[in-house]
Order: structure tokens, then C-alpha cells, then sequence
């Protein structure tokens, strides 16, 4: 890969390639390094890769840093997991009472029909 082609003998002036500028960037954009380490692994002028990053669309101005979580979020996140966690536990409890009173209901209307008794009371009885 051509580094750079010289227009001037001066450092300053020097010219890199379009290769050379995105090798540059897709490094520091996917490394570990900073800014830093990357212009003097390059041996590149200070800026320069945040004024590449620019040019190619990327907005690098400040840098991004990563914020952590404060603990009153994770708490109210833990207390919404409980709850929900509750509710779904609560839900399923609902779903197999439903399941069981339909298996009795079943159970009485065959052992009603096998054994020709009347087991489930009339409502108006006294």
C-alpha cells in the first residue's frame, strides 16, 4: 500500500492517499488504540485522523465515552424485572387454575353421564 505520494519535500505538506486515509481511520474506528497511539503508529500529524474521520462522514469530535449506568437505574430496572417476573408467575398460577377447573367440570359431567347420578346442585334449591 502506497503511504503517501510527496507533492513537497516539507513533512507538513506531504499528501496521503485515500487508501492510506481510510486504512488509518478503519483502524482507529475498529482497534483499541486512541487517537493518539494510532497518529504515532502512523507517524501522521496530530489531528489528523479526527479531520479524516470528518471528511469521510464519520463526526468525531469529541470523543465518546461509554456512561455507566447509575445504581438508581439498575435498581428500578431490578424492581421492574421483580414485578415482572411476578406478573408472569401470577399469570401462569391463573392459566392452571383455569386448566383444573375445566378437568373437574369434565370429571363430574363423565361420572354424571356414566354413573346416572346428578352430582352438580341446581341453583334455585333450598
Amino acid at each position: 500500500m502506497e503511504r503517501y505520494t510527496k507533492i513537497s519535500t516539507s513533512k507538513w505538506q506531504s499528501k496521503y492517499s485515500e487508501e492510506f486515509k481510510r486504512f488509518v481511520c478503519n483502524d482507529f474506528l475498529t482497534g483499541t488504540l486512541t487517537r493518539r497511539e494510532v497518529e504515532d503508529k502512523y507517524n501522521i500529524g496530530h489531528s489528523r485522523i479526527t479531520y479524516w474521520l470528518k471528511k469521510l462522514g464519520f463526526d468525531y469530535s469529541k470523543p465518546s465515552i461509554v456512561a455507566l449506568p447509575s445504581m438508581k437505574n439498575q435498581r428500578t430496572k431490578l424492581l421492574i424485572t421483580k414485578e415482572e417476573d411476578s406478573l408472569l408467575h401470577l399469570k401462569k398460577e391463573l392459566e392452571e387454575a383455569r386448566l383444573l377447573v375445566e378437568t373437574y367440570r369434565r370429571m363430574i359431567a363423565i361420572a354424571e353421564q356414566e354413573f346416572k347420578i346428578k352430582i352438580v346442585k341446581k341453583s334455585n334449591t333450598k
